[in-house]
C-alpha cells in the first residue's frame, strides 16, 4: 500500500465520482479505478458501491474514510512543520546570557528582530553566568550563549574549559562581537565620577566590590596583582555573585568596582564609569555555540547578531 491509494480514495470518496477525482489529482479515470481496486484487493473488502454516474462508501469506506482524513491532515501538517522548521520559521532557541550581555544594545536588539522575524519559533532565554556557558551548551541546555571573557579565559582558558575542542570535548564555535578595556564604575556622586580617566593608584583608598566567579570582571586574584604593581593592596568590603549585584551596591555607596568598557555598553542611571589609564586588560564580548552544523532557527539567530554587529545603527535600535 502506498501513500496514493490512500490519497486517491479520499479524493474518490470526497467527490464521490471517479471522473472528478481523477480531474482533482490530475491523472486518468482509469488511473483512479485502478487505485482503488488494488486498495480494496489488498483490504479484501470493497470500499465503494459502483453506480453509472456516481460511486458510494459501503460500511467499510464509511468507516475508513474520516480516519485516513485525519491522518492526511496530520501528514500535511507535519510536512509544513518540517518544511518551516528546516527553513529557520519554527522550532525552538535557547540561549543563553550574563548580567553583563544585559548592558549591551546587541542582545536587546538581536532577540527583538528575531521574535519580529520568526515568531513561531519558541525563544528561552536563561541567565547563566559565562563560566558555566560552556557547559550549558554541551549538555543542551542552550544553543548559543552571550559571553564575556578576560585575559585569563582568553586562548588558554578556553582551551583548559573544551572552547578549542581539546581532546575528549566538544568545540566551541564563536563570533567576536567586539572588543574592550577595563573601567571603574561608582556611583555618579563619587568624588572621582567627574574624572575624564583615572589610575589604579587613584583608587589606593577607595573600597572595592568584586565579583570571584565572573570572567571578566577581576576578583581577588586579579585585583591584588593590578594594585600591588601600583603600591597598594585593595580594600574589598563586599564580595558578590553576579555583576548585576554589584552594580546595585555601587550605585548605593557601599564601595566602587571593575568592569567591561566597550562601545555601546550602557549602565544603569546613577552610575559613572570612567577609563582607567595604563591598565592592560583586554576583554571580549562573543556569542558562543557547538562547532559543525547547526539547526537552522541557531544558523539565522547568528547571522542577526553578525547584521547587528556590523550595523552603524545598533544603537539606534533600542531608542
Amino acid at each position: 500500500m502506498e501513500l496514493r491509494h490512500l490519497r486517491y480514495f479520499i479524493a474518490a470518496a470526497e467527490e464521490e465520482h471517479f471522473g472528478r477525482a481523477s480531474d482533482r489529482m490530475f491523472v486518468t479515470r482509469p488511473a483512479i479505478s485502478q487505485i482503488v481496486s488494488d486498495l480494496e484487493g489488498e483490504l479484501g473488502v470493497p470500499l465503494f458501491d459502483r453506480f453509472p454516474h456516481r460511486v458510494k462508501l459501503t460500511a467499510a469506506g464509511l468507516v475508513l474514510l474520516p480516519r485516513l482524513q485525519t491522518i492526511m491532515s496530520d501528514l500535511n501538517q507535519a510536512l509544513v512543520l518540517a518544511k518551516r522548521v528546516g527553513a529557520g520559521k519554527s522550532g525552538s532557541l535557547n540561549i543563553g546570557y550574563g548580567s553583563l550581555t544585559l548592558l549591551h544594545p546587541i542582545f536587546r536588539a538581536s532577540i527583538k528582530r528575531f521574535i519580529e522575524r520568526y515568531p513561531e519559533v519558541t525563544l528561552s532565554l536563561s541567565e547563566i553566568v559565562s563560566s558555566e556557558q560552556y557547559k550549558a551548551i554541551v549538555d543542551g541546555k542552550i544553543h548559543v550563549g552571550f559571553m564575556h571573557f578576560s585575559p585569563q579565559t582568553g586562548a588558554a582558558g578556553k582551551k583548559a574549559k573544551g572552547w578549542t575542542g581539546a581532546e575528549g570535548t566538544k568545540a566551541l564555535d564563536h563570533f567576536i562581537i567586539q572588543s574592550g578595556g577595563l573601567g571603574v564604575v561608582m556611583s555618579y556622586d563619587h568624588p572621582l565620577a567627574k574624572r575624564k580617566v583615572l589610575s589604579l593608584a587613584d583608587l589606593a583608598n577607595e573600597h572595592f566590590v568584586v565579583v570571584p566567579r565572573s570572567s571578566v570582571s577581576p576578583g581577588y586574584g586579579v585585583l591584588f596583582s593590578l594594585c600591588q604593581k601600583e603600591g597598594f593592596e585593595p580594600h574589598i568590603v563586599q564580595e558578590v555573585a553576579s555583576n548585576a549585584t554589584m552594580l546595585n551596591l555601587v550605585s548605593v555607596g557601599v564601595g566602587i568596582g571593575l568592569t567591561v568598557m566597550g562601545k555601546h555598553f550602557t549602565y544603569p542611571q546613577g552610575l559613572v564609569v570612567v577609563k582607567l589609564r595604563d591598565v592592560n586588560y583586554k576583554t571580549s564580548f562573543e556569542l558562543g555555540w557547538i562547532k559543525g552544523p547547526t539547526e537552522p532557527a541557531l544558523d539565522e539567530f547568528i547571522e542577526i547578531v553578525k547584521e547587528l554587529a556590523s550595523s552603524a545603527e545598533l544603537k539606534n535600535t533600542q531608542q
